[in-house]
C-alpha cells in the first residue's frame, strides 16, 4: 500500500524540513513529554476513567472510553495493518535516504505510521467533551494540537499521518457519542443499581 502515499511524500518532506530548523534543547524535552502522556492513549483512559468515577460525568466518561477503544481498534488493529506505511525512517526509497535523517529523540515506535494513534485518541477525547462542553472540548482540542505537533517534531510520524489521525479521531468520536446517546438510557438504570450495591457491601464489609 506504501504507493498510496507517494503523493504526499514532497509535502512531508517540507515539513519535516521545517521542523529540523526549529528543533532545539528547549522544545525537545518538551516535545517529548508530551508524546510521551499520549502512549497508548494512557492519559485520555485516565481521564475517561476520572469522569467514569463520578456521577455527575459518567455519561460523558462512557462515551469518552467508548471513544478511545474505537480509536484503538480501528487504529492499531484494522486500518495501521491493511495501509501498513512505514514510519519515516523506515522508508525505503533511496531518494528519501538521501535527503531525511531521523534525529533518534525517541525510541522507534515498531508498529506502521498512518494514522497517529496519539492524534487520533486526543482529538476523539476532545471531540466527545466538545460535544458537551465547547470549552472544555476546545481546550482538550488544543492540547491534541500539541500531541500531533509533537508527533511530527519527534518525526515518528509524518505530518499527514497526524492531520488524518485527527480526523478519525473525530469520526470515532461521533460514532461513540452516537451509540452512548442511543444506549445509555437503556444501561443506566442497571448499571447505578449495580454501583450503589457495590458501595454498600464496601460500606458494611460484606465480600464483594
Amino acid at each position: 500500500m506504501q504507493p498510496l502515499f507517494d503523493p504526499l511524500l514532497p509535502f512531508d518532506l517540507a515539513v519535516f524540513s521545517w521542523i529540523q530548523n526549529i528543533q532545539n534543547a528547549v522544545l525537545t524535552p518538551i516535545m517529548t513529554v508530551i508524546s510521551l502522556l499520549g502512549t497508548k492513549g494512557a492519559i485520555f483512559f485516565l481521564f475517561g476513567f476520572v469522569l467514569l468515577c463520578t456521577r455527575k460525568w459518567r455519561k460523558l466518561g462512557v462515551a469518552v472510553l467508548g471513544a478511545l477503544a474505537i480509536t484503538t481498534v480501528c487504529n492499531s488493529v484494522i486500518v495501521k495493518e491493511l495501509l501498513a506505511r512505514p514510519r519515516p525512517f523506515d522508508l525505503g526509497y533511496d531518494w528519501w535516504q538521501a535527503v531525511y535523517r531521523y534525529p533518534d529523540f525517541v525510541s522507534r515506535p515498531d508498529s506502521f505510521s498512518f494514522p497517529s494513534g496519539h492524534t487520533a485518541a486526543a482529538f476523539a477525547a476532545a471531540t466527545v467533551v466538545f460535544c458537551q462542553s465547547r470549552k472544555g472540548g476546545l481546550a482538550l482540542g488544543l492540547f491534541g494540537c500539541l500531541m500531533g505537533f509533537s508527533r511530527v517534531y519527534l518525526e515518528v510520524h509524518y505530518c499527514t499521518d497526524v492531520l488524518f489521525g485527527a480526523l478519525f479521531g473525530v469520526v470515532y468520536a461521533l460514532i461513540a457519542v452516537a451509540v452512548v446517546k442511543r444506549f445509555y438510557p437503556v444501561v443506566y438504570p442497571a448499571v447505578e443499581e449495580k454501583i450503589r450495591r457495590l458501595l454498600r457491601r464496601e460500606r458494611t464489609g460484606e465480600n464483594v
